[in-house]
């Protein structure tokens, strides 16, 4: 499964916690900057303190010999990285060391000391610099007045790591710590606003959810607070349209029965005919309408629907009217929606393929994501450009389908809303060898109870 990068990165757990990651790393940067110079500082001042107690331990030992015999003391004196000579005075090289060399010299000896420092590659004779070698030399004057010159060879690598490899695993290993914490962090802090959004998407479909927990921070429990009282607006809403719908559907009912009844009394034929048939089309209208408020209603229980058998019912039904309906392909497996929207959906596609082409073929076609149930007419089909306007509410196309229709234009409206309702989507398109091709296409992955 190939990882969305950009939706990933869009989440919002995930930009919070590289915001604070790259808080987190440039004060690792800056502390591993300052912790940097400090051991460096730290280092140097040590290896400056090791170098002025290795050439007092030199002068110690050729001062603590008589002339005579420092010659020995010099073959005693020779090590790897260090070797000790006698000089002449006009051999002496005549700068000053720099720095808190011959003070740290001078503490280890107990008394002052004449110190030289001889530049590496310096000609004696210019005293200009030549060819700088690794090596750190000075010239001492011992207390008898003999020279010594002392040259201690300096490191390969002048400056020592001033971090360890050991501290270096240890920062990586704090980082990826650091990772892991700041992510379940982010994600805890952010699970509210998860919450939230299935909270809204699960009520577009069933106004009985659950209210959300009112728990954790302030700032969460006042938002979950406020969408709970929502949701019970809502359904007050929902509940009084409902019973709006029944008085409006029997009070428009009784004066249009007694219109009918009234209609009935007057003598002239021609004109009773013409209110007869005004009464006929205001009921129609009347009914129509409130049909299609009542199929906007989402609180009919999800269940697991046998499409197939729910087509044979319907294919049977229409026998009795007359009807001859065929069917190819099946529905692999149960379908989780509203019977009743669903059946309703499939009735209006069926009527308008027998009113606007004279017959109805139904086609399926199911796969483990979506369920496809096209219903297929031999009429003229629609005009590209009505497509999308066939399926407003009211908008009738009668002249385009071919015949004088006496509807009120609310039936494929009716068929896309109840798509939506299962997050599915009404699909119109012309055969190629005529006729009109309306598809259900629902899915099932993705349909909420």
């Amino acid at each position: 499964m190939r990882l969305n990068w950009r939706a990933w990165l869009s989440s919002l757990t995930v930009r919070v916690a590289l915001i604070l990651l790259a808080g987190l790393l440039v004060a690792q940067g800056v502390s591993i900057w300052l912790q940097w110079g400090e051991r460096a500082t730290v280092v140097t001042q040590a290896r400056g303190l090791n170098f002025a107690d290795r050439i007092a331990r030199a002068v110690s030992v050729l001062e603590s010999v008589a002339p005579a015999g420092r010659n020995a003391a010099l073959v005693a004196l020779q090590y790897d990285d260090l070797s000790v000579a006698l000089v002449s005075e006009d051999q002496v090289s005549p700068n000053a060391p720099r720095g808190a060399i011959g003070a740290m010299i001078a503490a280890r000896l107990g008394s002052e000391r004449q110190i030289r420092h001889v530049v590496s590659g310096t000609d004696t004779s210019s005293g200009e610099p030549q060819v700088d070698t690794p090596q750190r030399r000075f010239d001492v004057r011992l207390q008898d007045g003999q020279w010594a010159r002392i040259t201690v060879q300096r490191s390969v690598t002048p400056n020592a790591p001033a971090l360890s490899n050991d501290l270096i695993i240890q920062l990586l290993l704090t980082l990826v710590i650091a990772v892991v914490v700041i992510m379940l962090a982010v994600s805890q802090a952010t699970r509210p606003l998860k919450q939230l959004a299935l909270a809204a998407d699960t009520l577009g479909h069933d106004l009985d959810a659950k209210p959300m927990p009112e728990d954790g921070p302030i700032e969460t429990r006042s938002a979950a607070q406020a969408f709970n009282r929502m949701q019970t607006r809502i359904k007050g809403l929902i509940n009084e349209r409902a019973r709006a719908l029944a008085a409006v559907s029997h009070d428009l009912r009784t004066p249009l029965t007694r219109l009918r009844l009234r209609a009935e009394l007057v003598d002239d034929a021609q004109l009773r005919n013409q209110m007869t048939a005004d009464l006929e089309a205001m009921a129609a209208m009347i009914d129509a309408t409130l049909s299609y408020l009542r199929g906007l209603q989402t609180n009919e229980v999800v269940r697991a629907i046998d499409i197939n058998a729910l087509l044979e019912s319907m294919t049977e039904d229409a026998l009795v009217l007359g009807r001859c309906i065929r069917i190819d392909g099946l529905a692999l497996t149960p379908f989780n929606g509203r019977l009743s929207g669903l059946r309703r959906a499939l009735q209006n596609l069926i009527d308008n393929a027998f009113k606007y082409g004279q017959g109805a073929h139904i086609r399926l076609q199911d796969t483990a994501l979506r369920l496809n149930i096209t219903v297929e007419d031999e009429g003229p089909g629609i005009a590209p450009i009505e497509r999308t306007k066939v399926t407003e509410p009211y908008y009738r196309l009668d002249s385009a389908r071919g015949q004088q229709g006496d509807g009120v234009g609310l039936g494929l409206a009716i068929v896309r809303d109840i798509a939506l309702m299962h997050d599915g989507e009404l699909l119109l398109a012309n055969r190629p060898q005529g006729g009109l091709a309306a598809t259900l296409s629902l899915p099932r992955s993705q349909t909420k109870s």
